[in-house]
């Protein structure tokens, strides 16, 4: 595996790295070039004539294995030519399902078309959901499924707050600099990197973009994933034109690269209708 830097006081994160977007024309992710979703991706296992079929998805959560997946055709037909996106031909994204212990990671293709996690583990006991982003024949799908870890630990909770706009992540503070956010209007958010009482003098490129974010709406974990617009790498700030298709409460986990330390750190935010 690559990208196991890991950084942040949030126990709930596991940065490793990057994935999704909008398109209006589909009920799935399709087209990264465009940069934003209309409409979640990840609530099914198939979709784009695609589908998932993973080798286990049951686990301990006290160990850790070499864990592989598939992804087939609607022949069956395992499929073993993908375009990178963002320097990588897949982005798996795993999450519990009360929405902590975030993972990013970015598994390898074997020539046979499996696609293999060195290491893979879910740090407690819960059931979590697994988005793979791939782009086939131009086209790109996010498929997602559920996984199961059993063990000890900390149980799931929905101790949450409604709405949070700081998170810290070592010795970074990062501000969400938006007021009311509202369903299905383009909305800008913008997060400001702070050491201390400064704005960071530097914010570098991860995976070719100043930072990545993924939101998950409560409740069904639908996937959304925008990239960022245009901003520049000295002001400490990274903006995203978001658009949520829905009322409801969302959490976002931001990736950004503050002076060369990747971190992740995680928002509430309320959609009004």
């Amino acid at each position: 595996m690559d990208d196991h830097s890991t950084h942040g006081d949030h126990d709930d994160h596991d940065d490793h790295g990057d994935r999704g977007h909008y398109d209006d024309s589909s009920t799935e992710t399709r087209g990264y070039a465009s940069g934003e979703h209309a409409v979640p991706g990840g609530l099914a296992v198939a979709a784009n004539g695609l589908r998932l079929k993973p080798s286990e998805t049951r686990f301990d959560s006290e160990s850790s294995t070499d864990w592989t997946f598939r992804i087939v055709d609607d022949d069956g037909s395992v499929v073993t030519d993908f375009e990178e996106t963002h320097g990588r031909r897949s982005h798996l994204v795993v999450v519990r399902r009360d929405l902590t212990r975030f993972q990013h990671l970015h598994p390898e293709l074997q020539s046979e078309g499996t696609w293999r996690v060195d290491g893979f583990a879910l740090p407690a006991p819960g059931v979590y959901r697994a988005f793979v982003d791939v782009v086939v024949d131009g086209q790109s799908t996010t498929l997602g499924f559920d996984l199961f870890a059993s063990g000890t630990g900390p149980e799931p909770t929905d101790e949450r707050p409604d709405s949070s706009r700081r998170a810290t992540a070592g010795e970074y503070e990062v501000e969400l600099l938006a007021d009311e956010v509202a369903s299905r209007e383009r909305t800008q958010l913008t997060f400001e990197v702070r050491r201390g009482d400064d704005p960071v003098r530097k914010l570098e490129e991860y995976l070719g973009a100043l930072g990545h974010l993924v939101a998950l709406r409560e409740g069904d974990l639908a996937y959304l994933h925008v990239h960022p617009e245009e901003t520049e790498p000295d002001s400490g700030r990274v903006a995203f034109d978001a658009r949520f298709p829905t009322p409801g409460r969302y959490r976002l986990f931001l990736q950004t690269k503050p002076e060369g330390a990747l971190i992740t750190t995680a928002f509430d935010v309320r959609v009004r209708g």
